[in-house]
C-alpha cells in the first residue's frame, strides 16, 4: 500500500485475491450467486496464516503470504511478491480449493485500487471494446488507450464489465504520462472501475451508481464465460468455467514515468 515513485503513491489499497464477479444478467437469470456464492467473500476475508520475508539477492526481496479461505476444507490461497530494487514487483498468487463438493470459481484474481488521477488507460491485448472469455475473437489484439470512463460500459443493469482478454500488458497513467503498468507472465484479463465492485452489487440503475476518487483494478488470471444461451436459465459452457481445482498465475507491476522512455518497451524489459 505505501508503493510510491517520484514521490507519489501509486496505490490506494492493496492487493487482494479476488473469486468473485458483479453478477451479470446471464448469472441472475442461472442462479450463479446462489450456486457459487461461497466464494463471494473468500478472498477478502481470508485469515493468513503465515508471513515470510528473505532476501533472496542485494537488490531482491522475496515476501510470501499464505492464507486459509472459508471455501471448503483447508483452502489454501497463497502469494509470493518478489520485490526489485528497481521498484519491480512479480506478484505470483495460487489457490489450491480443498474439500467435497466445492462449487466451481467465478474468477481467480487479484484486485486493488489505485488513486483516481491514474485515469488513462493503456492496454496491449484485446480490444477496443470488452471481451470475455467466451465473447473474445470478436476483438482484435491491439495497442489501445482511452480514459477509465470511457472503458466501462453501462448496462441498464449494473453488473461486471469492461474486462479486456489476453491482456500483454496494461498502464494507468496521470495527466503528466506517469503512473503504474501491470504486465502479464504471458497474460492477463484487466477491467477498471471508476467505482467498486460493492457498488456494483449494490446499485440497481445507473444512476445509482458513484464516481470514487479510486479507481478499481482487477488483474485477473481469468473470469467465467458470460454464457447467454439464454439469460433465464442456461448455464456458462463447461469449457469457459472454472472448476474448483489448484490455479495459479503471474504479473508484474513497474512504476512508469515518460523519461523512461517508450511503454511497450518498459513493459518488455527483463528484470536482472
Amino acid at each position: 500500500e505505501s508503493y510510491v515513485f517520484n514521490g507519489k503513491p501509486l496505490l490506494a489499497s492493496p492487493l487482494v485475491p479476488n473469486f468473485w464477479r458483479a453478477p451479470i444478467d446471464n448469472d441472475n437469470g442461472n442462479g450463479m450467486p446462489r450456486r457459487l456464492g461461497a466464494w463471494r467473500n473468500a478472498g477478502p476475508n481470508r485469515t493468513v496464516k503465515t508471513v515470510k520475508a528473505e532476501q533472496v539477492e542485494p537488490q531482491i526481496v522475496r515476501v510470501t503470504a499464505e492464507a486459509g479461505i472459508s471455501v471448503g476444507k483447508n483452502s489454501i490461497c497463497k502469494t509470493v511478491y518478489t520485490v526489485y530494487g528497481s521498484g519491480d514487483v512479480v506478484v505470483e498468487t495460487a489457490v489450491d480449493p480443498q474439500g467435497g463438493n466445492i462449487p466451481m470459481l467465478p474468477r481467480f484474481g487479484m484486485q486493488m485500487a489505485v488513486p483516481g488521477r491514474l485515469d488513462k488507460l493503456t492496454w496491449l491485448g484485446r480490444g477496443p471494446h470488452e471481451t470475455h472469455w467466451d465473447r473474445r475473437t470478436g476483438g482484435a489484439f491491439g495497442l489501445y488507450s482511452g480514459t477509465v470512463e470511457e472503458n466501462i460500459h453501462t448496462y441498464v443493469r449494473p453488473q461486471e464489465n469492461g474486462n479486456k482478454s489476453d491482456v500483454r500488458w496494461m498502464a494507468l497513467t496521470d495527466k503528466d504520462g506517469a503512473g503504474l503498468i501491470a504486465v502479464g507472465m504471458p497474460t492477463i484479463d484487466i477491467s477498471v472501475w471508476p467505482y467498486t465492485m460493492a457498488d456494483l452489487e449494490k446499485a440497481t440503475h445507473i444512476h445509482e451508481l458513484p464516481r470514487r476518487d479510486t479507481i478499481t483494478v482487477n488483474l485477473d488470471y481469468r473470469q467465467m464465460g458470460v454464457g447467454g444461451d439464454n439469460s433465464w436459465g442456461a448455464r456458462t459452457h463447461p469449457e469457459y468455467t472454472l472448476p474448483a481445482k489448484p490455479y495459479k498465475y503471474r504479473f508484474r507491476l513497474t512504476p512508469y514515468d515518460p523519461k523512461l522512455g517508450d511503454m511497450g518497451r518498459v513493459a518488455r524489459r527483463r528484470l536482472p
